[in-house]
């Protein structure tokens, strides 16, 4: 027994044991090298999600050279946020100091 998963492309999955696989009229033959890749390719993005915690890692899809990327922009973004964070506060202090009247 197996499932139809594309009519047009002639696949399947078995759905006891998880084998996706070309139908043929008389038997279903396993191709798992598409899917072999594909999970490969989604373990490598996980394993550089994880890496992402450490600021002394680089990405996936860096540039040479890049150690210590995740530190410089978490810097950055932390200066950015303080410089808008302290202009908003200082224009509410001014507001309650003058009462409106700048």
């Amino acid at each position: 027994m197996y499932a139809i998963i594309d009519q047009d492309e002639k696949v399947a999955i078995d759905p006891y044991n998880g084998i996706i696989a070309q139908m043929d009229e008389d038997n279903v033959q396993a191709n798992l090298a598409v899917v072999s890749d594909r999970i490969d390719t989604l373990e490598a993005v996980a394993v550089d999600l994880m890496h992402s915690l450490d600021p002394d890692t680089t990405p996936l899809i860096s540039h040479p050279n890049r150690e210590g990327i995740f530190l410089n922009l978490g810097k950055i973004t932390n200066l950015v946020y303080g410089i808008i964070l302290g202009l908003f506060i200082s224009a509410i202090a001014l507001y309650i100091l003058y009462g409106g009247d700048l």
